[in-house]
């Protein structure tokens, strides 16, 4: 039996949070929860698909079996670091279900170079070892590793456009905000892309950031109006139902090395892409 603890982020029906911020477990395992009376809400066990305010905890106890298969695939690997093709649905190395651990059980001691938000999908890269990692955090923080990304959005995109905008952390309630001018605490940011598709106001957009800031590529598009589809957090509700959109539209796909590091230049030749379906 596992045991699923989250706190809505808004107001919305049981199953519904549930299936959006536990999505690494099937569906139909939360419905034989619910109706086993295994889910609890504030204390109070559950048999309906009531609407749950926001921030109230809710505890979950479904079967070993209910956990989602194939969350991930190793795309790569030499003796220095690994590269994953991430589903949706799995954390980089935070909470109780990520990477990292889940690596792990492979007998595979990694380290997070960087991340990508537990509902984006795509390539992520591990270090084999401390020393690896310490590198390549540096050559990122250096501007020498690339990483671009597929988004899928709703609005009316320019064919290329760079935004530059300032993002601004609110840890409290888990978000970003974005403004155009600087503002105190705030980190300038610069998002690029290109919209490579369009049938009318849907547009798949090729997108490349320097910062990574959290968030940033969700925020800084749905700032200008273009809306990531399946976005729970910066996207439009009725859009999500509309597309029957269960996760967000993004995707890492490709990541390009210009390493100054001897030890690691052999990567600059390595090609990794990944296609734009989600």
């Amino acid at each position: 039996m596992k045991k699923i603890i989250v706190t809505a982020d808004k107001s919305d029906r049981l199953l519904k949070i549930l299936e959006k911020q536990a999505p690494e477990y099937n569906y139909s395992s939360f419905v034989k929860a619910l109706r086993q009376k295994d889910i609890i809400v504030n204390g109070a066990r559950q048999k309906e698909n009531i609407i749950v305010p926001k921030q109230c905890e809710i505890i979950c106890y479904v079967d070993d079996s209910a956990l989602k298969k194939n969350m991930f695939d190793i795309v790569y690997s030499d003796d220095n670091l690994v590269i994953i093709n991430k589903a949706s649905g799995i954390e980089t190395c935070d909470g109780n279900y990520n990477m990292v651990s889940e690596l792990g059980k492979q007998g595979l001691t990694v380290f997070p170079v960087h991340r990508l938000d537990r509902n984006t999908l795509g390539l992520v890269i591990f270090a084999k070892s401390i020393e690896i990692q310490k590198k390549l955090i540096e050559e990122f923080k250096s501007g020498n590793v690339s990483k671009l990304y597929y988004a899928e959005v709703v609005g009316n995109p320019q064919k290329k456009a760079t935004l530059r905008g300032y993002l601004v952390k609110d840890k409290d309630e888990s978000v970003v905000k974005v403004y155009d001018k600087k503002v105190p605490g705030s980190d300038s940011i610069t998002t690029k892309y290109e919209t490579i598709k369009q049938n009318g106001n849907v547009a798949l957009l090729k997108v490349e950031i320097k910062e990574g800031k959290t968030h940033q590529i969700r925020a800084h598009l749905a700032y200008n109006k273009l809306y990531i589809i399946g976005d729970g957090k910066y996207g439009k509700n009725e859009i999500n139902t509309k597309y029957k959109a269960k996760t967000q539209h993004l995707k890492a796909y490709k990541i390009l090395f210009n390493l100054a590091d001897n030890s690691l230049k052999y990567l600059n030749n390595l090609e990794l892409e990944l296609d734009n379906r989600f």
